[in-house]
C-alpha cells in the first residue's frame, strides 16, 4: 500500500477554514466607510430645500409661486389626455396627475437612477401639489377661487361632487391635506436617508472587523499550522503505516 499516495483525502484544517471565512468578512467589511463632509452638506441642504418648501406651502395656502405655473401646466394636461373620457374621469384626472406625476418622477429619481435626494425633492413638491388640491377640494361648495380660464370655467370638484356627496368636501380636502404634509415628511426623510443609510453600514462593517479580529486571535497563525503541517505525516498516514505493521 503506498502512504505516500496523493489520492488519500486529507482532513481540512478547521482553523484555515475559520480564517478564510473571516478573512472574506473583513473584505466585505472594508467596503463601506461613513459618510464624508460633503455627503451631510448636501443632505442637509436638500433637507432644508424640503422644510422651505413645505413652509412655502403652508404659509402661502399651498399655491407656491415657483410651483404654480408648473401644477398648473401638469393639471391641464391631466384633462387634455383624458378628454376623451367619461367627464368624471376627465374632471379628476387634472387633481391626479398634478399629484401623481412628482411622485411618479421621485419613484424614477430613487429606483431608477438611486438618487435619494432627487427624489426627496420631487416627493416635497408631489406634497405641495397635494396641499393645492385639497384647497381646490374645499373650494367646491364655495367657487372662491379664481379659476384658470375666467368665469364660464367648471369647477372640476364642484361637479364630482355634486348632491349629496358635496357635504364630504370638507372631510375629503382634509383627508387629501394630511396625504401632502406626509409627503412633504417623507421628502425630509429621503433628504437625509443616503446620511442614514452609510452610516448604518459604516456601523455593521466596524462589527465585521471587530468579528474578524476576535476570530483571528483566537486561532493559531497559519504559518504555526503550516509548519506542523509539514514538520510532520498526516495523522491518517500515521494510522495507515501504523496497521500496515501490525498485520506484518
Amino acid at each position: 500500500m503506498d502512504l505516500t499516495s496523493p489520492h488519500i483525502p486529507l482532513a481540512e484544517d478547521p482553523a484555515e477554514a475559520l480564517l478564510a471565512e473571516t478573512r472574506d468578512d473583513r473584505l466585505s467589511a472594508s467596503a463601506t466607510g461613513y459618510p464624508g463632509a460633503l455627503d451631510v452638506l448636501a443632505s442637509a441642504a436638500v433637507a432644508a430645500v424640503v422644510v422651505v418648501l413645505g413652509y412655502a406651502s403652508w404659509a402661502s395656502g399651498a399655491a407656491i409661486p415657483l410651483l404654480w405655473g408648473a401644477d398648473l401646466a401638469i393639471h391641464e394636461f391631466g384633462h387634455l389626455v383624458t378628454y376623451w373620457a367619461p367627464w368624471q374621469v376627465c374632471a379628476a384626472a387634472g387633481s391626479f396627475f398634478q399629484v401623481a406625476v412628482p411622485l411618479g418622477a421621485a419613484a424614477y429619481a430613487l429606483f431608477v437612477r438611486k438618487s435619494w435626494r432627487g427624489a426627496a425633492i420631487l416627493t416635497a413638491w408631489a406634497g405641495c401639489s397635494a396641499r393645492n388640491v385639497a384647497v381646490y377640494i374645499a373650494d367646491a361648495p364655495y367657487h372662491r377661487l379664481t379659476l384658470f380660464g375666467g368665469e364660464g370655467v367648471l369647477h372640476d370638484w364642484a361637479q364630482l361632487l355634486q348632491g349629496r356627496p358635496m357635504q364630504y368636501a370638507g372631510t375629503i380636502a382634509g383627508g387629501v391635506e394630511v396625504l401632502g404634509w406626509l409627503l412633504i415628511a417623507a421628502g425630509f426623510g429621503l433628504a437625509l436617508a443616503p446620511v442614514f443609510v452609510r452610516t448604518l453600514g459604516a456601523m455593521q462593517a466596524d462589527a465585521q472587523r471587530s468579528r474578524f479580529e476576535a476570530r483571528r486571535a483566537s486561532l493559531p497563525s497559519a504559518r504555526a499550522a503550516r509548519a506542523d503541517r509539514v514538520g510532520g505525516p498526516h495523522p491518517i498516514l500515521t494510522r495507515c503505516a501504523s496497521s500496515t505493521s501490525a498485520s506484518g
